[in-house]
Protein backbone atom coordinates (compact mmCIF):
# COMPACT_ATOMS: atom_id res chain seq x y z
CA UNK A 1 0.00 0.00 0.00
CA UNK A 2 1.27 3.38 -1.14
CA UNK A 3 1.56 6.52 1.70
CA UNK A 4 2.63 9.18 1.73
CA UNK A 5 5.46 10.60 4.09
CA UNK A 6 4.18 13.59 6.43
CA UNK A 7 7.59 14.47 7.05
CA UNK A 8 7.89 15.29 3.45
CA UNK A 9 4.42 17.30 3.28
CA UNK A 10 4.85 21.13 1.75
CA UNK A 11 6.66 23.68 3.94
CA UNK A 12 4.94 26.70 5.17
CA UNK A 13 5.98 29.06 2.20
CA UNK A 14 3.98 26.85 -0.71
CA UNK A 15 1.11 26.56 1.70
CA UNK A 16 0.15 30.13 2.62
CA UNK A 17 0.55 30.81 -1.29
CA UNK A 18 -1.62 28.08 -2.71
CA UNK A 19 -4.31 28.87 -0.05
CA UNK A 20 -3.74 32.50 -0.98
CA UNK A 21 -4.48 31.51 -4.49
CA UNK A 22 -7.34 29.18 -4.13
CA UNK A 23 -9.38 32.51 -1.94
CA UNK A 24 -8.66 34.38 -5.13
CA UNK A 25 -10.43 31.42 -7.42
CA UNK A 26 -13.43 31.16 -5.73
CA UNK A 27 -14.96 33.77 -8.10
CA UNK A 28 -13.44 32.52 -11.43
CA UNK A 29 -14.96 28.73 -10.15
CA UNK A 30 -18.36 29.99 -9.31
CA UNK A 31 -18.68 31.63 -12.65
CA UNK A 32 -17.84 28.71 -14.34
CA UNK A 33 -20.69 26.98 -12.65
CA UNK A 34 -23.63 29.64 -12.99
CA UNK A 35 -22.69 31.46 -15.93
CA UNK A 36 -23.63 28.60 -18.41
CA UNK A 37 -26.45 27.14 -16.91
CA UNK A 38 -27.95 30.63 -16.30
CA UNK A 39 -26.82 33.27 -18.41
CA UNK A 40 -30.00 34.79 -17.92
CA UNK A 41 -29.03 36.68 -14.68
CA UNK A 42 -26.65 38.59 -16.57
CA UNK A 43 -28.58 38.81 -19.58
CA UNK A 44 -26.40 37.82 -21.57
CA UNK A 45 -26.72 34.92 -24.66
CA UNK A 46 -24.85 31.31 -24.43
CA UNK A 47 -22.86 33.03 -26.74
CA UNK A 48 -21.77 35.29 -25.27
CA UNK A 49 -21.06 33.09 -22.29
CA UNK A 50 -18.26 31.48 -24.06
CA UNK A 51 -16.83 34.22 -24.81
CA UNK A 52 -16.51 35.43 -21.34
CA UNK A 53 -15.57 32.16 -20.55
CA UNK A 54 -12.75 31.66 -22.74
CA UNK A 55 -11.37 35.75 -23.33
CA UNK A 56 -9.39 35.57 -19.73
CA UNK A 57 -7.90 32.09 -21.17
CA UNK A 58 -6.88 33.86 -24.41
CA UNK A 59 -5.86 37.44 -22.87
CA UNK A 60 -2.89 35.15 -20.77
CA UNK A 61 -1.51 34.12 -24.51
CA UNK A 62 0.23 37.89 -23.66
CA UNK A 63 0.57 37.90 -19.58
CA UNK A 64 2.02 35.09 -19.43
CA UNK A 65 5.49 36.02 -20.72
CA UNK A 66 5.08 39.17 -19.03
CA UNK A 67 4.36 37.97 -15.57
CA UNK A 68 7.53 36.11 -15.59
CA UNK A 69 9.32 39.10 -17.40
CA UNK A 70 8.15 40.91 -14.03
CA UNK A 71 8.79 38.28 -11.53
CA UNK A 72 12.42 38.08 -12.66
CA UNK A 73 12.36 42.02 -12.31
CA UNK A 74 10.75 42.79 -9.41
CA UNK A 75 10.58 39.51 -7.43
CA UNK A 76 7.00 37.30 -6.54
CA UNK A 77 6.52 39.75 -3.64
CA UNK A 78 4.64 42.81 -5.38
CA UNK A 79 3.54 41.25 -8.45
CA UNK A 80 1.72 38.57 -6.09
CA UNK A 81 0.15 41.63 -3.47
CA UNK A 82 -0.99 43.61 -6.90
CA UNK A 83 -2.73 40.68 -8.85
CA UNK A 84 -4.44 39.52 -5.28
CA UNK A 85 -5.58 43.36 -4.22
CA UNK A 86 -6.62 43.41 -8.15
CA UNK A 87 -8.79 40.36 -8.19
CA UNK A 88 -11.03 41.57 -5.77
CA UNK A 89 -12.28 44.34 -8.43
CA UNK A 90 -13.18 41.88 -10.73
CA UNK A 91 -15.28 40.65 -8.14
CA UNK A 92 -17.17 43.46 -7.70
CA UNK A 93 -17.81 43.34 -11.77
CA UNK A 94 -18.79 40.04 -11.65
CA UNK A 95 -21.80 40.89 -8.90
CA UNK A 96 -23.17 44.50 -9.76
CA UNK A 97 -22.35 44.16 -13.59
CA UNK A 98 -24.68 43.48 -16.57
CA UNK A 99 -22.84 44.96 -19.23
CA UNK A 100 -21.18 42.56 -21.41
CA UNK A 101 -17.99 44.95 -22.12
CA UNK A 102 -17.08 45.86 -18.24
CA UNK A 103 -17.50 42.07 -17.83
CA UNK A 104 -15.49 41.43 -21.03
CA UNK A 105 -13.02 43.45 -19.24
CA UNK A 106 -13.46 42.12 -15.79
CA UNK A 107 -12.52 38.66 -17.68
CA UNK A 108 -9.47 40.42 -19.44
CA UNK A 109 -8.09 41.84 -15.88
CA UNK A 110 -8.64 38.30 -14.27
CA UNK A 111 -6.82 36.35 -17.00
CA UNK A 112 -3.80 39.02 -15.93
CA UNK A 113 -3.97 38.49 -11.93
CA UNK A 114 -3.97 34.68 -12.86
CA UNK A 115 -0.95 34.81 -15.05
CA UNK A 116 0.90 36.09 -12.37
CA UNK A 117 -0.97 34.39 -9.38
CA UNK A 118 -0.23 30.84 -11.13
CA UNK A 119 3.16 31.47 -12.05
CA UNK A 120 4.13 32.89 -8.92
CA UNK A 121 2.55 29.79 -6.98
CA UNK A 122 4.43 27.34 -9.33
CA UNK A 123 8.12 29.21 -8.46
CA UNK A 124 7.57 29.36 -4.77
CA UNK A 125 6.43 25.38 -5.36
CA UNK A 126 9.74 24.89 -6.75
CA UNK A 127 12.37 26.73 -5.19
CA UNK A 128 11.25 24.78 -2.36
CA UNK A 129 12.04 21.68 -4.05
CA UNK A 130 14.50 18.83 -4.82
CA UNK A 131 14.71 16.73 -7.57
CA UNK A 132 13.57 13.82 -5.19
CA UNK A 133 10.16 15.69 -4.16
CA UNK A 134 9.28 18.35 -6.76
CA UNK A 135 6.64 16.32 -8.07
CA UNK A 136 5.08 16.11 -4.60
CA UNK A 137 5.53 19.68 -4.10
CA UNK A 138 4.17 21.25 -7.32
CA UNK A 139 1.22 18.43 -7.51
CA UNK A 140 0.58 19.37 -3.59
CA UNK A 141 0.43 23.09 -4.62
CA UNK A 142 -1.91 22.82 -7.60
CA UNK A 143 -4.26 20.22 -5.34
CA UNK A 144 -4.14 23.14 -2.59
CA UNK A 145 -4.98 25.75 -5.32
CA UNK A 146 -7.85 23.73 -5.88
CA UNK A 147 -10.04 23.86 -3.12
CA UNK A 148 -10.68 27.32 -4.24
CA UNK A 149 -12.42 25.40 -7.19
CA UNK A 150 -14.24 23.21 -4.79
CA UNK A 151 -15.59 25.94 -3.10
CA UNK A 152 -16.31 28.54 -5.31
CA UNK A 153 -18.13 25.51 -7.99
CA UNK A 154 -20.24 24.00 -4.77
CA UNK A 155 -20.99 26.64 -2.31
CA UNK A 156 -21.29 29.08 -5.34
CA UNK A 157 -23.91 27.34 -6.84
CA UNK A 158 -25.91 27.06 -3.92
CA UNK A 159 -25.45 30.51 -2.80
CA UNK A 160 -25.99 31.69 -5.97
CA UNK A 161 -29.86 29.28 -6.12
CA UNK A 162 -31.12 30.45 -2.32
CA UNK A 163 -28.90 34.52 -1.72
CA UNK A 164 -27.98 35.55 -4.72
CA UNK A 165 -25.04 35.20 -6.48
CA UNK A 166 -24.08 39.24 -5.86
CA UNK A 167 -24.04 37.87 -1.75
CA UNK A 168 -22.22 34.81 -3.23
CA UNK A 169 -19.13 36.96 -4.87
CA UNK A 170 -18.73 39.25 -1.72
CA UNK A 171 -18.24 36.93 0.13
CA UNK A 172 -15.55 35.02 -2.00
CA UNK A 173 -13.81 38.54 -1.61
CA UNK A 174 -13.84 38.52 1.96
CA UNK A 175 -11.81 35.32 1.77
CA UNK A 176 -9.45 36.73 -0.83
CA UNK A 177 -8.70 39.52 1.44
CA UNK A 178 -7.67 37.25 3.97
CA UNK A 179 -5.36 35.18 2.03
CA UNK A 180 -3.82 38.72 0.77
CA UNK A 181 -3.11 39.42 5.01
CA UNK A 182 -2.15 35.89 5.16
CA UNK A 183 0.35 36.27 2.65
CA UNK A 184 2.24 39.21 3.57
CA UNK A 185 2.93 38.35 6.50
CA UNK A 186 4.21 34.11 6.91
CA UNK A 187 5.24 33.70 2.85
CA UNK A 188 8.61 34.20 4.13
CA UNK A 189 9.53 36.23 0.29
CA UNK A 190 8.45 40.13 1.49
CA UNK A 191 12.89 40.07 2.13
CA UNK A 192 13.19 38.76 -0.89
CA UNK A 193 12.39 41.20 -3.25
CA UNK A 194 14.53 40.81 -5.95
CA UNK A 195 15.17 37.62 -7.50
CA UNK A 196 17.24 38.02 -10.70
CA UNK A 197 18.98 41.78 -10.76
CA UNK A 198 17.64 41.96 -14.77
CA UNK A 199 15.30 39.84 -15.80
CA UNK A 200 15.30 38.36 -19.19
CA UNK A 201 13.46 40.52 -22.07
CA UNK A 202 10.20 38.80 -22.90
CA UNK A 203 11.09 37.59 -26.42
CA UNK A 204 13.20 35.33 -25.08
CA UNK A 205 10.08 33.56 -24.40
CA UNK A 206 9.84 31.83 -28.07
CA UNK A 207 13.67 30.77 -27.10
CA UNK A 208 12.10 27.88 -24.52
CA UNK A 209 10.66 26.59 -27.36
CA UNK A 210 13.55 25.50 -29.20
CA UNK A 211 13.93 22.72 -26.42
CA UNK A 212 11.73 20.22 -27.92
CA UNK A 213 11.50 17.98 -24.35
CA UNK A 214 9.48 21.35 -23.31
CA UNK A 215 7.70 21.83 -26.87
CA UNK A 216 5.79 18.60 -26.87
CA UNK A 217 5.12 19.40 -23.25
CA UNK A 218 3.98 22.36 -24.01
CA UNK A 219 1.63 20.92 -27.08
CA UNK A 220 0.25 17.96 -24.88
CA UNK A 221 -0.33 20.52 -21.99
CA UNK A 222 -2.59 22.37 -24.39
CA UNK A 223 -4.71 19.45 -25.83
CA UNK A 224 -4.66 18.74 -22.13
CA UNK A 225 -6.35 21.96 -21.18
CA UNK A 226 -8.29 22.16 -23.97
CA UNK A 227 -10.41 18.25 -22.83
CA UNK A 228 -10.06 18.84 -18.83
CA UNK A 229 -10.07 22.38 -18.17
CA UNK A 230 -11.41 23.94 -20.92
CA UNK A 231 -14.33 21.59 -22.78
CA UNK A 232 -15.86 20.22 -19.78
CA UNK A 233 -15.09 22.52 -16.76
CA UNK A 234 -16.95 25.25 -19.13
CA UNK A 235 -19.59 23.08 -20.91
CA UNK A 236 -20.82 20.34 -18.37
CA UNK A 237 -23.49 23.19 -16.89
CA UNK A 238 -24.82 23.53 -20.70
CA UNK A 239 -24.64 19.78 -21.40
CA UNK A 240 -26.77 19.28 -18.00
CA UNK A 241 -29.80 21.82 -18.87
CA UNK A 242 -29.74 20.47 -22.19
CA UNK A 243 -30.23 16.82 -21.08
CA UNK A 244 -31.99 17.40 -18.38
CA UNK A 245 -33.82 21.02 -17.42
CA UNK A 246 -33.54 23.42 -15.17
CA UNK A 247 -34.47 21.69 -12.09
CA UNK A 248 -33.56 18.44 -11.21
CA UNK A 249 -36.75 16.55 -8.36
CA UNK A 250 -35.06 14.72 -5.51
CA UNK A 251 -36.75 12.29 -3.44
CA UNK A 252 -37.66 15.39 -1.02
CA UNK A 253 -36.21 18.41 -2.67
CA UNK A 254 -35.85 20.12 -5.95
CA UNK A 255 -32.39 21.48 -6.95
CA UNK A 256 -31.46 23.89 -9.80
CA UNK A 257 -29.28 23.23 -12.81
CA UNK A 258 -26.58 25.07 -11.14
CA UNK A 259 -26.34 23.53 -7.95
CA UNK A 260 -26.06 20.47 -9.51
CA UNK A 261 -23.66 21.87 -12.37
CA UNK A 262 -21.65 23.59 -8.86
CA UNK A 263 -21.61 19.62 -7.17
CA UNK A 264 -20.57 18.05 -10.42
CA UNK A 265 -17.46 20.37 -11.23
CA UNK A 266 -16.77 20.12 -7.33
CA UNK A 267 -15.99 16.89 -7.92
CA UNK A 268 -13.89 17.63 -10.41
CA UNK A 269 -12.08 20.07 -7.79
CA UNK A 270 -11.72 17.31 -4.94
CA UNK A 271 -9.44 15.08 -7.65
CA UNK A 272 -7.86 18.21 -8.18
CA UNK A 273 -7.20 18.35 -4.30
CA UNK A 274 -7.30 14.96 -3.00
CA UNK A 275 -5.65 12.90 -5.96
CA UNK A 276 -2.76 15.52 -7.32
CA UNK A 277 -0.43 14.87 -4.20
CA UNK A 278 -0.71 11.09 -5.05
CA UNK A 279 -0.60 11.47 -8.91
CA UNK A 280 2.68 13.17 -8.07
CA UNK A 281 3.95 10.83 -5.23
CA UNK A 282 3.36 8.11 -8.19
CA UNK A 283 5.39 10.56 -10.53
CA UNK A 284 8.48 10.36 -8.42
CA UNK A 285 8.42 6.97 -7.20
CA UNK A 286 6.97 4.38 -9.85
CA UNK A 287 7.70 6.56 -13.09
CA UNK A 288 6.38 9.06 -15.08
CA UNK A 289 6.18 7.62 -18.34
CA UNK A 290 3.63 4.91 -17.25
CA UNK A 291 1.83 6.88 -15.23
CA UNK A 292 0.84 9.42 -17.37
CA UNK A 293 0.02 7.06 -20.33
CA UNK A 294 -2.47 5.03 -17.78
CA UNK A 295 -4.26 7.63 -16.30
CA UNK A 296 -4.49 9.45 -20.16
CA UNK A 297 -5.92 5.88 -21.27
CA UNK A 298 -8.45 6.14 -18.12
CA UNK A 299 -9.25 9.50 -19.22
CA UNK A 300 -10.33 8.64 -22.66
CA UNK A 301 -12.58 5.68 -21.74
CA UNK A 302 -14.53 8.15 -19.63
CA UNK A 303 -14.89 10.94 -22.00
CA UNK A 304 -15.98 8.45 -24.51
CA UNK A 305 -18.52 7.05 -22.20
CA UNK A 306 -19.96 10.00 -21.20
CA UNK A 307 -22.62 10.48 -23.70
CA UNK A 308 -23.88 6.77 -23.26
CA UNK A 309 -25.99 7.43 -20.07
CA UNK A 310 -29.33 8.37 -19.67
CA UNK A 311 -29.02 8.40 -16.14
CA UNK A 312 -27.83 11.45 -13.75
CA UNK A 313 -25.66 8.70 -11.84
CA UNK A 314 -24.23 7.23 -14.77
CA UNK A 315 -23.05 10.16 -15.76
CA UNK A 316 -21.97 11.03 -12.18
CA UNK A 317 -20.15 8.20 -12.50
CA UNK A 318 -18.34 8.72 -15.42
CA UNK A 319 -17.69 12.23 -14.13
CA UNK A 320 -15.81 10.35 -11.24
CA UNK A 321 -13.48 8.46 -13.78
CA UNK A 322 -12.54 11.16 -16.04
CA UNK A 323 -11.81 13.81 -13.03
CA UNK A 324 -9.54 11.33 -11.12
CA UNK A 325 -7.47 10.32 -14.46
CA UNK A 326 -7.15 13.81 -15.59
CA UNK A 327 -5.55 14.54 -12.12
CA UNK A 328 -3.52 12.21 -12.61
CA UNK A 329 -2.81 13.19 -16.47
CA UNK A 330 -2.02 17.03 -15.43
CA UNK A 331 0.68 16.28 -12.54
CA UNK A 332 2.53 13.93 -14.36
CA UNK A 333 2.87 16.96 -17.48
CA UNK A 334 3.45 19.52 -14.46
CA UNK A 335 6.01 17.35 -12.62
CA UNK A 336 7.98 16.64 -16.03
CA UNK A 337 7.97 20.10 -16.97
CA UNK A 338 9.53 20.92 -13.22
CA UNK A 339 12.14 18.67 -13.70
CA UNK A 340 12.99 19.95 -17.52
CA UNK A 341 12.94 23.41 -15.82
CA UNK A 342 16.67 24.58 -14.44
CA UNK A 343 16.80 27.63 -11.79
CA UNK A 344 17.70 30.08 -14.73
CA UNK A 345 15.02 29.23 -17.31
CA UNK A 346 12.43 28.03 -14.50
CA UNK A 347 10.03 31.07 -14.48
CA UNK A 348 10.46 31.11 -18.60
CA UNK A 349 9.65 27.38 -18.98
CA UNK A 350 6.45 26.80 -16.95
CA UNK A 351 5.16 30.30 -18.45
CA UNK A 352 5.66 28.74 -22.20
CA UNK A 353 4.14 25.82 -20.37
CA UNK A 354 1.30 27.47 -18.96
CA UNK A 355 0.32 29.62 -22.23
CA UNK A 356 0.11 26.40 -24.46
CA UNK A 357 -2.01 25.25 -21.42
CA UNK A 358 -4.15 28.29 -21.74
CA UNK A 359 -4.57 28.39 -25.10
CA UNK A 360 -6.42 25.18 -24.68
CA UNK A 361 -8.26 25.88 -22.37
CA UNK A 362 -9.74 28.98 -24.07
CA UNK A 363 -10.85 26.83 -27.03
CA UNK A 364 -12.88 24.98 -24.59
CA UNK A 365 -15.57 27.45 -23.91
CA UNK A 366 -15.33 28.55 -27.36
CA UNK A 367 -15.65 25.34 -29.12
CA UNK A 368 -18.32 23.70 -26.89
CA UNK A 369 -20.68 26.86 -26.16
CA UNK A 370 -19.95 28.84 -28.97
CA UNK A 371 -19.37 26.77 -32.13
CA UNK A 372 -21.15 23.73 -31.12
CA UNK A 373 -24.45 23.10 -30.07
CA UNK A 374 -25.52 20.73 -26.88
CA UNK A 375 -26.56 17.55 -28.75
CA UNK A 376 -23.18 17.67 -30.72
CA UNK A 377 -21.18 17.58 -27.21
CA UNK A 378 -21.30 13.31 -26.34
CA UNK A 379 -18.99 13.41 -29.84
CA UNK A 380 -17.25 16.06 -29.09
CA UNK A 381 -16.31 14.59 -25.48
CA UNK A 382 -15.56 11.16 -27.37
CA UNK A 383 -12.79 12.72 -30.69
CA UNK A 384 -11.19 14.38 -27.80
CA UNK A 385 -11.20 12.00 -25.59
CA UNK A 386 -9.27 9.69 -28.28
CA UNK A 387 -7.00 12.44 -29.27
CA UNK A 388 -5.95 13.55 -26.67
CA UNK A 389 -4.86 9.81 -25.81
CA UNK A 390 -2.75 9.17 -28.46
CA UNK A 391 -0.85 12.55 -28.43
CA UNK A 392 0.28 11.72 -25.03
CA UNK A 393 1.37 8.12 -26.11
CA UNK A 394 3.44 9.67 -28.62
CA UNK A 395 4.63 12.43 -26.43
CA UNK A 396 5.95 9.22 -23.91
CA UNK A 397 7.64 7.23 -27.16
CA UNK A 398 9.58 11.10 -28.11
CA UNK A 399 10.38 11.36 -24.94
CA UNK A 400 11.50 7.90 -24.07
CA UNK A 401 13.41 7.54 -27.17
CA UNK A 402 15.83 10.49 -26.50
CA UNK A 403 16.09 9.66 -23.14
CA UNK A 404 16.80 12.93 -21.61
CA UNK A 405 18.22 12.38 -18.04
CA UNK A 406 16.53 15.18 -16.28
CA UNK A 407 13.29 14.03 -17.30
CA UNK A 408 12.77 10.21 -16.51
CA UNK A 409 13.70 9.20 -12.99
CA UNK A 410 12.83 5.65 -13.56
Amino acid sequence: MVKLNPSKMPPLPILVTSLSVSAALLGDAMLYVVMPSRPELWHLTIVQVGILLSINRLVRLLTNPLSSVFVERYGVYTPFRISLLASLGVLVAYAFSKNFIVLVFARLLWGTCWSVLRLVSQWVASDQSTEENIGLNLSSNASIIRIGSIGGAVFGGLLSDYLGYEVAFMLFGMFTLIGFFIWIRRSGYQHREKLIKKGRKATEFIGVLKDSNVLILSISSMLAGLVFSGLIGATLGHFLRYKYGLDFDFILITLGVATVTGFALGMKSCAEVFVGPFGGYLSDNYGRYKTLVLSSGFTSIGLIGLGGFDSLLGIFAVLILVFVMGVMLMMQLLTLVGVVANDESRSQVFSVYNTFQDFGSALGPLVGLSLITANLLPMVYSISGVSLFLLILGTCIFLNKRKPPSVETT
